[in-house]
């Protein structure tokens, strides 16, 4: 599906998505109990995404629930309704009572464990901007082409004249500068720009938003990142690839947890040369291995190598779960990153 190209903020010119957004804005207007579930290891995008729409749900009166697998980061905590998030690993979706509201999920195995054994009674709406989306809501509202949920949450509320506070315009600014890079990623579209305009009228204020995003890290985490830093190895004809990871045993060591690594391998895409990073974080209690990729214009993308691993994610920002021990998955996804660029070299290039 093509994004429309605005002309100002909140215009839609493709009619088909226009129609998805209402008829999405009608379905949350016509619950009055909300459930909201983001997917594992929370980023500022769903974050931003959910604290947005739960406080558009408050001031329309509704009951607000907001759920996750994993703790939201600290440095998002300037946020509002952070403390009322619940970590959930599981959930039993059997209420015709509330709407299930899944923000930012490519599919279901992206967050709570529960919705594919859910009751066909149940209504489920899926707002996303992942181009591997499933479609697995009763409702879907998916633009491949945002450059966020958050923008594609303002787009409905913004087409169906849903009144955008100062707080709203907060929450829906963190989370479109985090997955834009603060609007350097090549995801930064005319329309991106457009919302940050309309955001910025409504009070938004960048330099502390950035402060309490960026400039707000622990020294346990910058110890973490050490780790992480001094591991990292490169390879490929001209040291385009990089990859380091970290162990559990590397969180004890410097009292660190798992959200520290956060824009950890946007670092690793900094270093000179590399056009493809990949870092591998194990987790000795569930025996897997999460595996964040990033790529840059001109190289197999990042969701290429993530989909031949099973996961999946944005075409430049992807991830997998890996169940092999962390020395297998080193290989494994050496080998498949290899394999991958020289298939993309043959065929794209």
């Amino acid at each position: 599906m093509k994004k429309p190209k605005a002309a100002e903020p909140g215009s839609v010119i493709n009619s088909e998505l226009r129609k998805q957004m209402l008829e999405t804005a009608r379905a949350l207007e016509d619950a009055s109990s909300w459930v909201i579930f983001s997917h594992i290891k929370l980023d500022g995008d769903a974050i931003g995404s959910s604290t947005a729409l739960f406080e558009a749900g408050l001031n329309q009166g509704k009951r607000v629930r907001w759920m996750g697998f994993d703790p939201v980061p600290p440095n998002y905590s300037f946020l509002p309704h952070v403390d009322k998030h619940i970590i959930r690993k599981k959930y039993k979706f059997d209420s015709e009572d509330d709407l299930y509201i899944f923000l930012d999920s490519a599919n279901e195995s992206r967050g709570v464990e529960g919705l594919k054994e859910r009751s066909p009674r149940t209504a489920v709406v899926n707002i996303d901007h992942h181009e591997d989306n499933t479609l697995f809501g009763t409702l879907n509202c998916v633009d491949a082409e945002a450059s966020s949920t958050s923008e594609v949450l303002w787009r409905i509320m913004t087409a169906a004249n849903w009144p955008i506070t100062q707080t709203i315009a907060e929450c829906f600014y963190t989370g479109v500068t985090a997955d834009t890079g603060w609007f350097a990623f090549t995801n930064t579209t005319s329309t991106t720009h457009l919302m940050a305009a309309d955001l910025l009228a409504k009070g938004v204020d960048p330099p502390r938003i950035y402060s309490c995003v960026r400039n707000n890290r622990s020294i346990e985490g910058l110890r973490l990142w050490g780790l992480a830093f001094l591991r990292i190895f490169r390879w490929g004809e001209s040291g385009q690839f990089a990859m380091t990871w970290l162990t559990r045993r590397d969180f004890a060591a410097v009292n660190a947890v798992a959200s520290e690594t956060e824009m950890l391998i946007n670092q690793i895409m900094t270093i000179q040369d590399v056009s493809f990073a990949v870092l591998l974080t194990d987790d000795e209690e569930t025996g897997q291995v999460r595996a964040s990729f990033r790529s840059k214009e001109g190289i197999v993308t990042a969701a290429t190598v993530a989909r031949s691993l099973g996961g999946g994610g944005h075409s430049r920002a992807a991830g997998a779960q890996l169940a092999f021990p962390l020395a297998d998955a080193i290989q494994i996804v050496r080998e498949t990153v290899e394999k991958a660029y020289a298939e993309w070299a043959v065929t794209d290039r």
